[in-house]
């Protein structure tokens, strides 16, 4: 009898301890479902041709899958040397048959400049010509073989005005500065070429669409007639159709290399960039720049508040980054900090970790990573993604964690986005850029404000900024008309 009483406890315990093992598996299961997706999860399409929409309620999977789709178009190799047509790919060219890291000219690069886009000349040109550069001063070139038309061309040298970053701040007495350029796709220059030509029309446009942006604010959602577009004398970007792409900006930041670096971790280019001569001249210079950052931001149908996307150089963060304020007058302040930035979601890395994979060994952009993105506006600064930005082009706390009504007011949770006849405070890239379309009227766009453009001398790459943040505090205070209080005079509580 006790035998058999040990033969069926032993039994017991053996059945039990299958039982638990097989919902310890089954737990296991159920944890790693709910983790962040594996590579192999992912839908991510390499074509030259960036995607034209996105779910109206797209998931943080869809949103990251969009971006990577975007940037891989953007660095598709161009048909330029082929067609002389910009904004447009090889489409013979494959991401596995280019013989060395990179293309020698990728499709973002031939988007129009801000300077053409809002030339000194105020003249535009048809958007295929070569690059050409309008500004106020008389350039000189820095010796006889120095090129004034590279696609490239840093003109500024600090974050909107509010800081100058630099790197290796801790390893060389000398600073090497971050320069930057901004530039728009065909969509958008080519609805300003046939709108707005010239400053005059322009600034008529900006000025009636933001003093009437409550009037206006059915334009700012899901199109009007399904096309995104507002009367004539409205500034209301292309949201595009069908397959075409809708408004697109780019922002680079770029650095010089130094012999601490691995100059095949980098997509480096031959750039423009200013220096002054003795005499106080204004001298354009060509050398090779290393891209360590860059942003795209998209208008879509189901996303006229744009869609906000941003990368940096993987080993950004380890080469010594440090940014010094800039005050009123452009002039540095204060010692050098360290950037700030908020962690990447396991989401976002998961899918960087796949187009790593499904990427050539030897390809450049195995060294660069998606930081996040951004989509629909919120007032909730708990939401992911709030204060979005990367750790080159929003270093400091004015830009890095915006949630205010103007740059002259980060931090002071006004609206800053109109978005399906709703106010709402929004943080990060999406915000700031949002204030132009409530206090500029220039929908979304930095390129477009009346801040001393096209008039502003080209920002000195070894100097310190002329003045820049001023002028924009100047400007968005001019027009801080307490952004509640519209056109119509009435309050308009902030949507969650």
């Amino acid at each position: 009898m006790k035998k058999t009483i040990i033969i069926f406890a032993i039994l017991g315990i053996a059945i039990f301890s299958l039982l638990r093992c097989g919902n310890s598996a089954k737990n296991k299961n159920v944890a790693e479902s709910l983790a962040a997706p594996t590579d192999t999860s992912f839908t991510i399409n390499f074509n030259p041709f960036p995607p034209a929409e996105l779910d109206s309620n797209a998931n943080p999977k869809q949103l990251v899958e969009f971006a990577w789709e975007e940037f891989l178009a953007l660095n598709w190799k161009s048909s330029y040397s082929k067609n002389n047509k910009r904004d447009y790919p090889d489409t013979t060219w494959t991401y596995y048959n280019e013989p060395g890291a990179y293309p020698d000219l990728d499709v973002w690069e031939t988007f129009a400049h801000k300077t053409e886009l809002r030339p000194y000349s105020n003249k535009m040109q048809v958007f295929d010509n070569a690059p050409h550069y309008s500004y106020r001063d008389s350039l000189i070139a820095a010796n006889s073989s120095t090129s004034f038309t590279l696609f490239n061309n840093l003109d500024e040298n600090n974050e909107i005005g509010s800081c100058d970053m630099y790197a290796h701040v801790n390893v060389f007495s000398k600073k090497y500065q971050v320069l930057y350029e901004a530039k728009v796709n065909r969509f958008e220059y080519e609805y300003i070429l046939n709108n707005y030509p010239d400053t005059g029309k322009l600034h008529k446009a900006i000025n009636t669409t933001r003093d009437n942006i409550a009037k206006f604010g059915a334009y700012y959602q899901k199109g009007v007639n399904n096309s995104c577009g507002c009367p004539v004398g409205v500034i209301c970007l292309p949201c595009g159709s069908g397959k075409s792409t809708g408004t697109m900006e780019i922002k680079a930041a770029w650095r010089r290399l130094t012999n601490l670096d691995d100059s095949t971790k980098f997509f480096t280019r031959k750039v423009i960039y200013y220096t002054k001569n003795a005499g106080g001249k204004v001298v354009y210079n060509n050398i090779t720049y290393a891209l360590i950052a860059l942003h795209i931001i998209h208008k879509t149908q189901n996303y006229p508040a744009f869609i906000f996307a941003t990368w940096e150089h993987v080993d950004v963060k380890q080469d010594s980054m440090g940014y010094v304020l800039l005050n009123g007058s452009g002039n540095e302040y204060g010692s050098i900090m360290t950037p700030m930035r908020d962690s990447i979601r396991s989401i976002t890395t998961a899918a960087t970790n796949y187009v790593h994979s499904k990427l050539p060994a030897k390809s450049i952009w195995q060294n660069y990573r998606l930081v996040g993105v951004q989509a629909t506006p919120t007032s909730d600064s708990t939401f992911v993604n709030f204060f979005l930005a990367n750790y080159v082009v929003e270093s400091d706390r004015t830009l890095n964690h915006f949630n205010g009504s103007s740059i002259g007011h980060p931090h002071d949770h006004g609206a800053n986005v109109l978005f399906k006849g709703n106010f709402y405070s929004m943080g990060g890239c999406q915000g700031c850029h949002g204030a132009t379309q409530l206090k500029q009227g220039t929908d979304f766009s930095f390129l477009l404000d009346t801040v001393q453009k096209p008039v502003l001398t080209p920002d000195i790459g070894n100097k310190n900024a002329t003045g820049k943040l001023a002028a924009y505090i100047r400007t968005f205070k001019i027009a801080d008309k307490q952004v509640l209080k519209l056109s119509n005079g009435k309050e308009h509580p902030l949507k969650k």
